[in-house]
């Protein structure tokens, strides 16, 4: 049994794919290394961690490391995905050390970061269901106002107008470079709809992605379209902006991260208005004004993020982990 990643072994490249693959019943028209190209391309692959057996692929636990910047602080945050266990290998408590090995080699991130609906499994490893996301969308009679295209037919100083409307945006986003922008371009899968006046892109979005999100607008620039853009399919978004048909949804599940890390990036998210006192295994203690509370974790993540944020941050930008970065 060897615990390696795909740095160190690139011959297990293929293997690994095949395995995510068939764990995620991908269809053969789509490609998993397409679709979630930032996780598994070269340049990642020394997060790109697996345990081989007996010369086969058995798990594998993929890790994006991004940060959040909030003000001219920068919090180091892991995402994980591409999450993978052979059918033959389940219930022998491979994953679990698997995870755990990959869990501590991140220990210094302030945010734990995947994209799951097997909450109970991931409870066990101290993640919580959390980030509040709204799901709407309108008649697609009379979508019109984007013109589709594909990010990688965009040239440069098309792919710059978009890195500024995402970097001017007024929720919480990950940070995100030129040089990220044109490794999203390999996400072929995803199509991009832009509004051009004057020559110049003005706003944009992305929907589709291969197998997961057909039909699912999850990465806006600017929510001042809403109106327009929600014609055009099913919309996530972290606003209701009072629509009549909506349902709350939790975006993403969550673990704390290094305590010192964590408290920084709460203390920074909520403008000062929590401060962090201690964390341990199940709780969090901290102040708030002039009052100290003591609550579950859970309940603080949901509390802090959604849904069911505190009503005394509803002035506070929501945390936008869009689907075009989610792994």
């Amino acid at each position: 049994m060897n615990y390696t990643n795909l740095a160190q072994n690139p011959d297990y490249y293929a293997d690994t794919i095949k395995l995510i693959e068939n764990a995620f019943d991908y269809s053969p028209s789509n490609s998993f290394k397409v679709d979630f190209y930032p996780l598994v391309n070269a340049h990642n692959h020394e997060n790109c961690h697996v345990l081989i057996i007996d010369d086969h692929v058995v798990a594998h636990v993929g890790v994006l490391k991004k940060e959040i910047k909030i003000n001219n602080e920068v919090f180091p945050i892991a995402m994980y995905g591409g999450i993978a266990v052979s059918e033959k290998h389940r219930g022998q408590g491979l994953f679990k050390e698997l995870f755990n090995k990959v869990i501590e080699q991140n220990k210094d991130s302030a945010l734990h970061l995947l994209w799951s609906d097997q909450l109970e499994m991931y409870e066990r490893f101290g993640f919580h269901p959390a980030i509040e996301q709204m799901e709407f969308n309108e008649s697609l009679d009379d979508a019109e106002g984007f013109t589709p295209t594909k990010l990688k037919d965009l040239n440069p100083q098309e792919i710059e107008q978009l890195s500024v409307i995402y970097d001017q945006a007024k929720d919480i986003r990950i940070k995100r470079t030129l040089p990220d922008w044109e490794v999203l371009k390999n996400i072929t899968s995803s199509d991009l709809y832009i509004k051009k006046e004057g020559g110049f892109i003005t706003n944009y979005f992305f929907m589709n992605k291969g197998e997961d999100l057909n039909g699912v607008i999850y990465e806006i620039g600017d929510f001042k379209d809403i109106e327009i853009i929600n014609k055009f399919g099913v919309t996530w978004s972290p606003y209701d902006f009072d629509h009549d048909d909506v349902d709350r949804l939790f975006a993403a599940v969550l673990r704390i991260g290094d305590h010192q890390q964590f408290s920084k990036f709460i203390k920074s998210y909520t403008q000062n208005m929590i401060v962090i006192k201690e964390i341990d295994s199940k709780t969090v203690d901290f102040d708030f004004e002039i009052s100290n509370y003591k609550l579950a974790i859970e309940e603080f993540l949901t509390g802090i993020f959604g849904p069911g944020r505190f009503e005394e941050l509803s002035a506070i930008a929501p945390l936008y982990i869009s689907g075009l970065d989610s792994i």
